[in-house]
């Protein structure tokens, strides 16, 4: 896995499948991203797409950076939630890992 953040808050992330067959994801809208452990040769796991309605307190708390169990935390919550964002949970067997709160995303052939 590959990235690239780009201005106007996009992001692309070039990844390939099982296969090896390259594919990117274009993010737009990005809202908030964290992506932790970054290591060459990355094994994504899983893509986990969930929309604002499912956000988590834990969610809130790896993006924004807040206790999960505050008053701040719950607005957080309350207002990404209404706000029609969706997520993306990267799990990996191997490397990065992380969430990307955006608003609308594409995926194409590279």
């Amino acid at each position: 896995m590959d990235f690239h953040i780009g201005p106007d808050r996009k992001l692309r992330l070039f990844l390939r499948t099982h296969h090896g067959s390259p594919f990117t994801l274009a993010f737009h809208g990005v809202d908030a991203l964290t992506l932790t452990e970054i290591k060459y040769g990355n094994i994504v796991f899983d893509l986990v797409l969930r929309n604002s309605l499912q956000l988590t307190t834990s969610d809130i708390e790896a993006l924004f950076d807040v206790k999960p169990d505050t008053q701040q935390a719950a607005d957080v919550l309350k207002a990404k939630s209404g706000a029609g964002l969706q997520l993306l949970e990267i799990n990996s067997s191997y490397g990065a890992h992380g969430l990307v709160l955006f608003q609308s995303m594409e995926t194409h052939p590279s």
